[in-house]
């Protein structure tokens, strides 16, 4: 409304400034009247022409490049600007309008070189591009949005302005344009360094990964994505008329549950939580590869449990939890974890991912341990070495015979990151 009425309140005065030197040009005569009223008379028809130019019937929209991409990348966005009136305009800008989701940025492995805070994750991102239409209809430019945030992000809203020559008549809308795009966590190389296979009689742990046993067969079900070719039973396809592979008797499968501590205390470094969503998908997604039965737990206020095992559907679910996951800042990561482990019914393997540890969490998970065959934690910390206190809380986990691994910030910007299984 404001806009309006400058552009009429403007327009009135072109339009007296008008008449004021045609008055002039009237009285006094002679040439030099004349000549400036004509030579302002194209001027001042081009600023009215343009006051009640309408900028409302321009069609904006975004073309967004593979808008499923990985923290760290960037994304090529291509705009259409479309209008039906080859008005002459000599400019117009066009700002983008960021929402707050995309005022951080993810450099991949690189911004664990350095610890940082998550104020420094935040960055100020702003897109003015300047065009000259001139009397053309359709404009098209394009730009990249780099070191892209996890997350689920929305373009909502674009600002289209321009003006006349003289500048003395502006205008300025608003384009309600919608775009969406996801940016999953980025998938650390993970390499294992001490595999585990569990056989039916006792507990005893060997250094090779189970493999699947494909000399005798069990039964037969339906063809599922992943399904070796051989594994076919042509018999059975041919008499129910769809595709049906053998299934065979394993060793033992191997439960291995993935617990993460999505806690996070109001000092703790923001790139330590990153880096435990991103070490949770890489960890999990190496796991499904090597034939285990997985399932993933996620601890805030509430539990966010994925039976993964072999089905595509569970993990895509995991991967659309990690990418909007946000960390719980209030409570208790100790208490919760010692509720939700009173419920678990079964799991062999118990992998625990932590960014933060206490004497209370110590004793949660000491008595966890009582009734798993195996617990191994990962703790990732920010510093290169474990300071006093931490070494002297985590000292009674090893004495309990219970894994611990440490992951420094700097270990995570080198890819495979190693991670042992004892």
């Amino acid at each position: 409304m404001k806009e309006n009425l400058r552009i009429i309140f403007r327009s009135t005065g072109v339009l007296a400034l008008i008449i004021i030197l045609f008055c002039y040009a009237m009285f006094q005569g002679g040439f030099v009247s004349w000549f400036l009223f004509y030579g302002y008379l194209p001027i001042g028809i081009y600023q009215l022409l343009f006051a009640s130019y309408p900028l409302r019937t321009w069609q904006v929209y975004r073309e967004i490049e593979n808008p499923v991409r990985q923290a760290g990348d960037e994304i090529l966005v291509k705009v259409h600007i479309k209008r039906n009136l080859p008005f002459p305009l000599l400019y117009c800008t066009f700002e983008e309008k960021f929402p707050p989701s995309l005022m951080k940025e993810d450099t991949k492995k690189t911004k664990y070189l350095s610890s940082q805070t998550s104020e420094k994750m935040t960055v100020s991102r702003k897109l003015i591009r300047m065009l000259f239409p001139l009397f053309r209809r359709h404009l098209t430019f394009s730009y990249s949005v780099q070191s892209l945030p996890r997350g689920e992000h929305a373009l909502e809203k674009v600002t289209i302005q321009t003006g006349e020559i003289f500048g003395f008549i502006k205008k300025s809308r608003d384009f309600q344009v919608a775009n969406k795009f996801v940016v999953y966590p980025y998938e650390h190389e993970v390499r294992l360094a001490s595999d585990m296979a569990s056989y039916e009689q006792g507990g005893v742990v060997s250094n090779q990964f189970q493999q699947m046993n494909t000399t005798i067969a069990s039964g037969v079900r339906e063809y599922a994505p992943g399904d070796r070719f051989t594994w076919i039973d042509w018999k059975q396809t041919a008499r129910k008329q769809t595709i049906m592979t053998k299934e065979f008797d394993r060793e033992k499968s191997m439960d291995i549950l993935l617990v993460h501590d999505n806690f996070i205390q109001n000092k703790e470094n923001q790139l330590l939580y990153e880096a435990s969503i991103e070490m949770s998908l890489s960890l999990m997604q190496k796991l499904a590869r090597k034939d285990y039965q997985t399932s993933f737990l996620s601890i805030d206020e509430q539990a966010h449990f994925f039976e993964l095992g072999h089905s595509e559907h569970q993990m895509e679910q995991m991967k659309n939890y990690l990418l909007t996951a946000s960390p719980e800042k209030k409570g208790s990561f100790s208490i919760r974890f010692r509720e939700e482990m009173a419920h678990l019914n079964k799991a062999d393997i118990i992998f625990l991912m932590v960014t933060s540890i206490d004497s209370h969490l110590i004793q949660a998970i000491q008595e966890a341990k009582q009734r798993m065959k195996h617990f191994s934690i990962i703790y990732i910390h920010p510093e290169k070495v474990l300071s006093k206190e931490e070494t002297e809380i985590l000292e009674p986990l090893r004495f309990s015979g219970i894994a611990v691994q440490e992951l420094s910030l700097e270990q995570l910007a080198m890819d495979p990151v190693e991670v042992i299984f004892k």
